[in-house]
């Protein structure tokens, strides 16, 4: 039998489309990447924006907390990343990251890295205790590169999917 699940909040914001959410692991926010350039924080509880920073002029794809560094990162369509402090607003670091568009980003649970993934057909590592160095650039993958995910019971794997028809598993 399947598990019914009951709509407890819905909020809205003025955008085109929303292109990805993140949640924080112990704030009640939800973390909104917009087509508009935008990411926004709402409380989900309450239904108030909590803040909207303005990352580009063109749609932003991906947003994801770093909340053990109160930061996030969000992909745009110009294919940089940009670094944000959640809590004081501060650009913490802005660089092209890809030379096609920026499809996801994947942060790692423990080590300080997060994983891109691009229309440019490959996945980036970054280390920010190293600058946001790319530190590992994985190919093969013969179309976009759509999602990456780190496995949760071995951190030192991951997967790919791709519209190359194709899952791959790194590690």
């Amino acid at each position: 039998m399947p598990i019914r699940l009951d709509i407890k909040k819905k909020l809205s914001v003025s955008s085109e489309r929303v292109k990805s959410v993140d949640i924080h692991p112990t704030e009640s926010w939800a973390l909104a990447a917009l087509y508009s350039g935008n990411v926004t924080i709402w409380d989900y509880e309450s239904g108030s924006n909590v803040k909207t920073f303005e990352v580009s002029e063109l749609p932003v794809r991906c947003a994801k907390f770093i909340t053990r560094k109160q930061w996030f990162v969000a992909s745009s369509d110009d294919m940089r990343l940009r670094v944000y402090n959640y809590n004081t607003m501060e650009k913490i670091k802005d660089f092209e990251a890809h030379s096609d568009y920026i499809r996801y980003v994947e942060v790692h649970p423990t080590l300080p890295y997060f994983l891109t993934s691009s229309d440019d057909m490959t996945i980036k590592c970054w280390d920010w205790d190293r600058g946001f160095d790319c530190t590992q650039l994985f190919e093969g993958h013969a179309h976009y590169v759509m999602m990456v995910k780190f496995n949760p019971k071995d951190t030192n794997t991951f997967a790919s999917a791709s519209l190359d028809r194709s899952i791959k598993v790194w590690g």
